[in-house]
């Protein structure tokens, strides 16, 4: 079964980072089972900040099976990202 993951780039103490993080764990909920989610601050994941060439906080990214879908740069709508992962999820097979 393929493996859809949406990583969320924050920053501490951010506003934006923290509302962001709450629309995203709604989704969390909703795609339970069928979607995994990962919580990356920047300055504790400076590697993977580097390899995804992070510029701007927040950043969601979803993958599948490791290959980069969709990215999302500052704060994203809900609605924007409650249909980019069920695009990811049709087309990832």
């Amino acid at each position: 079964m393929p493996r859809v993951l949406v990583k969320n780039f924050l920053e501490e103490n951010s506003g934006t980072s923290d509302l962001q993080t709450s629309l995203v764990k709604e989704l969390e909920n909703r795609f339970r089972g069928r979607v995994e989610f990962e919580y990356l601050y920047a300055k504790e994941n400076e590697g993977q900040v580097s390899k995804y060439k992070i510029r701007e906080l927040p950043t969601i990214i979803i993958e599948c099976d490791g290959k980069e879908r969709e990215r999302f740069i500052g704060l994203t709508q809900q609605l924007f990202l409650k249909k980019a992962i069920e695009k990811v999820l049709s087309e990832c097979r």
